[in-house]
């Protein structure tokens, strides 16, 4: 469940990237390229307004299914920050924000419906040697029902250069 809702943050965040030729500093009109650079290349995107809608379940509501079963429609407003810098060696700092409100329709009638505000951010680095990637996820919404919708996850992954997993970690609280 949580994993699906990462994946469409990421989905969200990088479809933002790919569609919108907004660029707000830095010295890249394109998305700097995981490979030594010239000289330094950072690219930065400002994304204001974006609003997406899909299928997606209830994180901390409904039961964690393998694979997971969608439960209502989730549309969300929000505004991304991406950046990145590359450097001359190839080393490479990425991180991005997303914020904004939601509001979810559960196919079933008879269940609540949900409306509140979310905060996605991640980051990773990498080198020749080694990297990292972690995000947070938040949400906090109310129910029509009256009821309280708040969760909070947490994600790390070390990565060698050979590819070896050597720290991964997740945590969600709801």
């Amino acid at each position: 469940m949580r994993k699906l809702l990462v994946a469409a943050l990421f989905a969200v965040s990088w479809g933002a990237v790919a569609s919108v030729p907004a660029l707000a500093g830095g010295n890249s009109s394109t998305p700097c390229a995981p490979v030594p650079q010239a000289s330094t290349c950072t690219f930065t995107l400002n994304v204001h307004g974006m609003v997406q809608t899909f299928p997606t379940n209830v994180p901390c509501v409904d039961p964690i299914t393998n694979p997971p079963t969608l439960t209502g429609n989730l549309t969300i407003t929000f505004n991304v920050v991406f950046h990145v810098t590359v450097n001359q060696a190839g080393d490479g700092w990425i991180t991005g924000t997303t914020e904004g409100d939601f509001s979810f329709t559960p196919f079933d009638p008879a269940r609540p419906s949900y409306t509140g505000h979310f905060a996605s951010w991640f980051g990773g680095s990498f080198n020749m040697n080694n990297a990292v990637i972690h995000d947070t996820f938040n949400v906090h919404g109310t129910g029509s029902d009256g009821s309280t919708l708040t969760a909070h996850f947490i994600d790390h992954v070390n990565l060698s250069s050979t590819g070896v997993l050597t720290l991964m970690f997740d945590k969600a609280v709801c």
